[in-house]
């Protein structure tokens, strides 16, 4: 097994700002308090997003509700909703780049 970064060191590492040395064997190894630290902001960070994303979520299931009441079928409603979802996510994402 090698001592480079692994998946989880390089996450923490991006997420807190230290990143490890890739040319050397030896990754920097957080701390617990850090780990916590970082885990707590990163599962804030998540929690942030979500609350965000919510509307559009919600916002997309009314469409499909609304064109499943309109007799589309469930299939076409769910693929035209997640069509607009989709876009909508992309032009959020866009409009902040």
């Amino acid at each position: 097994m090698s001592d480079r970064p692994n998946g989880l060191d390089r996450l923490l590492g991006y997420v807190s700002a230290h990143l490890p040395d890739e040319s050397k064997n030896e990754p920097k190894r957080l701390t617990p308090e850090e780990i916590d630290r970082v885990r707590t902001e990163l599962s804030n960070d998540l929690l942030a997003f979500a609350e965000l994303m919510t509307p559009v979520f919600d916002h997309a299931d009314g469409i499909r509700a609304d064109l499943v009441r309109r007799r589309w079928s469930p299939q076409a409603a769910e693929q035209i909703a997640l069509i607009w979802l989709v876009n909508t996510v992309q032009s959020i994402f866009g409009a902040r780049a």
